[in-house]
């Protein structure tokens, strides 16, 4: 009985150890977070956002007609295509 109590207490351990993405991935959904921004203190608009994504997101923007020859292709697309559609509703809006 201890075994089994302990067995189950490592498999919820281990469940509430899985990050947002391995979640979302294993329940299906895509997935997508900026982890960070960079700006060049020199040049403010100078700088980069670090992703993080899963595959299930990829294959969603495929399906989307995003294209590119790898993963951080397909998502910069998107990622440009988002920024660039914002920065266009700030100016009509």
């Amino acid at each position: 009985m201890e075994f089994m109590i302990q067995k189950l207490k490592n498999l919820f351990a281990k469940k509430d150890k899985l990050s947002n993405k391995d979640k979302a991935t294993a329940r299906g959904e895509p997935y997508v977070k900026v982890l960070n921004v960079n700006i060049d203190k020199n040049n403010p608009g100078d700088g980069y956002f670090e992703l993080e994504w899963n595959q299930i997101f990829v294959k969603q923007l495929l399906e989307a007609g995003y294209s590119g020859t790898n993963e951080e292709e397909i998502v910069d697309a998107w990622f440009t295509t988002l920024c660039r559609t914002i920065a266009e509703d700030m100016e009509n809006g």
